[in-house]
């Protein structure tokens, strides 16, 4: 997860290490995001787009991994 997507304030994206879609839906609904924070649209890097409490509750969730750039995440993921 990043801490915060530099274009776009507020935000941050979350990844699954192994691009598992029911990883992320499960992720999504215990920190309370909607349904549509679900993004699928780019098959390579499917991910969540949270903001405010879900954002807040990701962030301060046990096991999450947080980045202070977007890039640091990508570079470790394409390091898998």
């Amino acid at each position: 997860m990043d801490r915060e997507n530099i274009w776009a304030r507020g935000w941050s994206h979350v990844l699954s290490t192994t691009n598992d879609i029911a990883e992320l839906g499960e992720f999504c609904r215990r920190v309370g995001a909607p349904s549509s924070a679900l993004q699928l649209g780019n098959q390579r890097w499917p991910h969540l787009d949270l903001k405010l409490e879900a954002r807040d509750r990701a962030l301060a969730s046990p096991g999450v991994r947080v980045f202070e750039r977007t890039s640091e995440m990508l570079r470790f993921l394409k390091g898998k």
